[in-house]
Order: structure tokens, then C-alpha cells, then sequence
């Protein structure tokens, strides 16, 4: 006969569903809201992912209840709009868990996650900055900070060209460029890191976690090359005079930056595998294996070296297409 105790929920699921509230509501590390249901899931498998996800949910509704009342998207649709990326989330890493998906590559499950996410999402970004509070709202904060920056600028040619620069119309236009053009594949990255780094915590124990390799041995499915030149192909193309002039131009090149850069990011967690495996190979103990991967992580947060350091992991990885740079090829997953 099960006992009492045997069916209430463990506490740790619980603690989950609280850490993944705090993660979403510290902003910062929203993307990472789903990293806590991952351990759950590959803890517990889906039952423990729903008991945290419900407590994951519930203290990120109170939070945005709190935080967004009295703004122009603090009613009941906007509040609403603002829940669907958290529960996009965890729809995704669902998906991404799923038994009919198990024999797809990890890649391909968390590709088919994000679609989640961007189906479910995707419409209340839009719907926020097509409201006419919401554009209101957003003009006045860039306002605030152009006349900040303004007075950084001072008098002469310098604070001339930078007030001419800083037209609050045109800087909240190429927001929306900027998050149309990479949207899916931040969601897509925030997915990917999310099951690996939620499943590796699970622990190699975890009953209901799935094999994730470790970095050294990651490689993606050889068929995305195509999908790799063909989506920068496409950014090229879409450059060009006559077909930047179509009237959906936009849509086209806003398509094809999110597969570029999902792709990309594939690949560039490939040749960062690559380089992990190389410095094994160099120091197979010590602390120089760990040294390397972390200097080219702050490599990739510098604003000077990020875009050059992720380009050439990217070009890394997608050349080990026909280049064996290590000795055996890496597992796909």
C-alpha cells in the first residue's frame, strides 16, 4: 500500500519550480527558466517536470502580476502575452523530451522545442509592439536615455552627430529589426542550453535523463551543412537591390538571419567541442583543459572579440564536415 508520504511530491521538484520562478524574474537570467524543469524531468521524468512546472509558473505569474501593474501591458491580456514566453519555455523542453521524438538527434528535438516557442510567443511580442500604450511607453524610456546620453555628448560636431544618431523613432525601429531578425535563434540557443547544462545537472544517475555527451565528443548531424550555406545564402541574397525591394523583403530576411544564426550556433558548439577535444589531447590532466574553454567563453562576451571568436568556432565546426580534426568522429546528438 503506498503511504502518505509516498505521494506527495518531492521537495527538491518543488525547489525547482521555485529556482526556475527566480531565474525568470531576476530578467537577467530568464532565458534560463527552463534549465531547473530539465533536472526535474531528467530526475523524475515528466511528472516531477509538471509538479515544478507548476510552481515554476505560479510564482512567475505573482511576479509579473507585482511587477507590471499600472503599466500599459499590466491588464489582463498583456499580463497574458507576458506568461506565454515562460510557458513557451517549458513547452519547448516538453518537446524537446518527448519518447515519439527520442531516436532524433538532440539538435533536431530542440529545433522543433523552439518552434514552440516561437508559435506561442512570437504573436505576443508582435501584439505588444503593435499597441499604441506599449510604443508610448517604450519612445519615452528611449527618450530618457537618448537625453542621458545627450548630455554625455555635450556641444560641437561630436554632440551633434551623436544627437542625430540617438532619434527615438528610428532607435525603437531597429529594435524591432534586431528581435525580428534573431528571435528564433536566441530561443533556440536558450533551449539547447537549458537541456544540456538541466540534464547534466540532473547527474549521471538520473533515472529519467537522457545520454547527453560530454562536449569533447558533440558534433551535429552532417545534413545541417546544407541548411548552414543555404541560410546565409539566402542573408546574402537578400542583400542584393532587386530582391531587398520586394515588399516581403522583411519577413524573407527576418526568416532567414533566424536560421543563419540557429544554424551557426550549432556549429560553433561543434568547434567549441573540437577545441575542447584538442586541448585533451594536449593536457589530458590539469587545470590547462578548463583554462582554454573559459578564456574563449570571456572571448565571446567581449564586445570586441565576441562576433571574430563565435565566427571562427562556427567556421571551426562547420569544416570538420570535411576536415577530421579530431580522431574519432564526435557522437551526433
Amino acid at each position: 500500500m503506498e503511504t502518505k508520504s509516498a505521494r506527495i511530491p518531492e521537495f527538491r521538484y518543488l525547489a525547482l519550480g521555485a529556482v526556475a520562478a527566480f531565474l525568470y524574474g531576476s530578467t537577467v537570467f530568464s532565458l534560463f527558466f527552463a534549465m531547473p524543469l530539465q533536472t526535474s524531468w531528467s530526475r523524475g521524468g515528466y511528472r516531477a517536470f509538471f509538479v515544478s512546472l507548476s510552481v515554476a509558473l505560479a510564482g512567475t505569474a505573482g511576479w509579473l502580476f507585482w511587477q507590471y501593474r499600472g503599466l500599459p501591458f499590466g491588464d489582463l491580456g498583456g499580463f497574458l502575452l507576458m506568461l506565454s514566453l515562460p510557458a513557451g519555455l517549458a513547452g519547448a523542453m516538453a518537446l524537446a523530451n518527448a519518447g515519439f521524438l527520442a531516436r532524433l538527434p538532440l539538435v533536431y528535438r530542440v529545433m522543433a522545442g523552439s518552434l514552440v516557442i516561437v508559435a506561442i510567443s512570437l504573436p505576443s511580442i508582435y501584439s505588444l509592439f503593435a499597441s499604441p500604450d506599449v510604443q508610448a511607453y517604450l519612445l519615452q524610456g528611449i527618450e530618457e536615455m537618448t537625453r542621458t546620453m545627450d548630455s554625455v555628448g555635450g556641444e560641437g560636431y561630436a554632440g551633434a552627430v551623436l544627437r542625430s544618431s540617438l532619434e527615438p523613432e528610428a532607435m525603437l525601429q531597429a529594435a524591432r529589426r534586431v528581435i525580428a531578425d534573431g528571435f528564433a535563434a536566441v530561443l533556440f540557443g536558450a533551449t539547447f542550453l537549458a537541456h544540456w547544462l538541466g540534464t547534466r545537472a540532473a547527474g549521471a544517475d538520473a533515472p529519467g535523463s537522457r545520454k547527453v555527451p560530454a562536449l569533447s565528443s558533440f558534433s551535429v548531424p552532417g545534413q545541417l551543412i546544407w541548411a548552414f550555406l543555404g541560410s546565409w545564402s539566402a542573408v546574402l541574397s537578400l542583400r542584393l537591390p532587386y530582391l531587398a525591394g520586394l515588399r516581403s523583403a522583411p519577413f524573407l530576411e527576418a526568416l532567414a538571419w533566424n536560421a543563419a544564426l540557429t544554424v551557426s550556433l550549432c556549429f560553433a558548439v561543434q568547434g567549441l567541442g573540437i577545441l575542447r577535444h584538442l586541448l585533451e589531447r594536449i593536457a589530458p590532466t590539469g587545470p590547462l583543459r578548463w583554462t582554454g574553454i573559459l578564456l574563449v567563453v570571456l572571448l565571446l562576451f567581449n564586445l570586441k572579440t565576441g562576433a571574430w571568436t563565435a565566427g571562427t568556432l562556427t567556421v571551426l565546426g562547420a569544416t570538420e564536415t570535411w576536415i577530421p580534426y579530431r580522431t574519432s568522429k564526435g557522437v551526433q546528438t
